[in-house]
């Protein structure tokens, strides 16, 4: 079983081999992700509970995820839907996940061998599931929700005790727990999948690649017109594609990744000592003031107190 806590976006890249995530803060306060994963015969179960954030999460070539968003799912955009309780969220080998979620919330995450999936869950005739690169939001039967929220509250209260799944024997149970909720979930009478209009498969599909575009260009700010040019789209479907995905505008998300971008450069313990106004400029943030409001707003803190806790 293992426990992490994480204060910084960049940091969650290291939370599960299998799994690539980005978080980009969208709250006021400090960002924080704290994490349980508990890993049983290749099977893992992960629990989390995390600030507003929103972002993108690609699962590795050999795995499949199931992820329950715990409580109500207000405010919770999946894939460009806005979720109701009950919405379970399935992808496998590949798959793209974009999420936007303004409260803070707890989720779980079934993560399976994407090779058993079909022989673990076996999904309806006719689902995507089994196929590498799917993706589906499948609206749960009541009972079949309600009995996966117990088992991941119970799993999430005893794993808070040291040690609590050290031994074999506790893994193996809630392992075969796990796998016959997800069972239950999948099949074999298929919940309803929730389809996507083609208008928002597209919205998705501009801020997919306007995300590769984003991590090709790491280095250096990117803003509206440019990502435009790049994309060969116009600015008001970019702000459609934006809106629908993470309700925000472009600019907004543009300048929340250049404040992460500004923060992970005063973070940073390589090269010469920097002054918080160079970086701040470097990163096109001329206006100083506003800019040293939105960043306490965004990460809790000033630029000034994140240099000083970088130097000490």
């Amino acid at each position: 079983m293992e426990f992490h806590r994480f204060d910084e976006p960049g940091e969650l890249k290291a939370a599960e081999p299998n799994l690539y995530c980005q978080a980009v803060p969208m709250g006021r306060g400090p960002f924080e992700i704290a994490v349980t994963a508990v890993h049983m015969g290749g099977v893992g179960m992960i629990m989390a509970r995390a600030s507003p954030c929103l972002g993108f999460l690609r699962i590795g070539a050999e795995c499949a995820v199931l992820q329950l968003p715990l409580g109500t799912g207000e405010g919770l955009v999946l894939d460009t839907v806005a979720c109701r309780p009950g919405v379970l969220g399935a992808w496998a080998g590949e798959a793209d996940l974009l999420w936007a979620s303004p409260q803070r919330r707890c989720f779980a995450a079934l993560v399976l061998p994407f090779g058993m999936m079909e022989a673990l869950l076996e999904p309806a005739a006719g689902s995507k599931l089994p196929q590498r690169g799917s993706r589906a939001l499948l609206q749960t039967r009541p009972a079949s929700w309600s009995r996966a929220e117990r088992i991941v509250r119970a799993a999430r209260e005893t794993a808070a005790a040291p040690d609590s799944f050290e031994a074999e024997g506790p893994r193996q149970a809630l392992r075969d727990d796990l796998l016959k909720m997800a069972h239950d979930l999948v099949s074999p009478e298929p919940s309803d999948e929730i389809r996507t209009p083609p208008a928002a498969q597209a919205q998705r599909r501009t801020v997919v690649r306007a995300d590769a575009y984003l991590r090709a260009h790491l280095h250096r700010p990117i803003y509206t017109e440019e990502l435009c040019e790049a994309l060969a789209v116009s600015a008001t479907t970019l702000s459609i594609a934006f809106r629908a995905t993470f309700g925000l505008s472009p600019h907004r998300f543009l300048k929340l990744r250049r404040l992460s971008m500004v923060r992970a450069a005063l973070q940073s313990r390589e090269g010469p000592p920097l002054l918080v106004k160079s970086v701040a400029l470097s990163h096109g943030f001329w206006h100083l003031g506003q800019f040293a409001q939105d960043y306490r707003e965004t990460f809790g803190e000033t630029p000034s107190e994140t240099l000083a806790r970088a130097r000490g």
